[in-house]
């Protein structure tokens, strides 16, 4: 039940991103457009649902770092964002490839903040009961 509370705060989180829109007098008509996914902000939010969505088949299928794969892709991201909205320079690529370290630390930030917690709080919860068996039990 706690993972689906989360999973919509996360979704919630995912349709307020797109007030930025809004506060220019503009309605959203993409939930992502080039513009907003070549800021920092829109390529952490990107990159976390992409990565969420690859995890678990990449986990069964190589094992591969998920550092590796998060960084990766918020490389990829802000590249393809920055050459649809202001073109690709050697100066933009290296900035970009710094750029997606910052990405790829605040989307696992993000990951932790929301997760990690959630499954520490629901495995303490379980040692508890455990531990405490109901008086019927005894």
């Amino acid at each position: 039940m706690k993972k689906i509370i989360w999973c919509l705060v996360l979704m919630l989180t995912v349709v307020l991103m797109s007030s930025v829109a809004l506060a220019e007098g503009e309605l959203p008509t993409n939930p992502f457009t080039w513009e907003q996914l070549a800021t920092i902000a829109g390529a952490t939010l990107a990159t976390l649902l992409i990565v969420q969505l690859l995890k678990l088949p990449l986990d069964k299928v190589w094992k591969i770092p998920t550092r590796i794969v998060v960084y990766i892709i918020a490389l990829v991201i802000l590249l393809l964002a920055t050459q649809f909205t202001t073109g690709l320079t050697w100066e933009s690529v290296l900035l970009t490839a710094i750029n997606a370290v910052i990405v790829a630390l605040a989307a696992m930030g993000a990951y932790e903040i929301t997760f990690k917690k959630l499954e520490e709080r629901m495995k303490a919860e379980s040692e508890e009961v455990v531990k405490d068996p109901p008086e019927e039990l005894n």
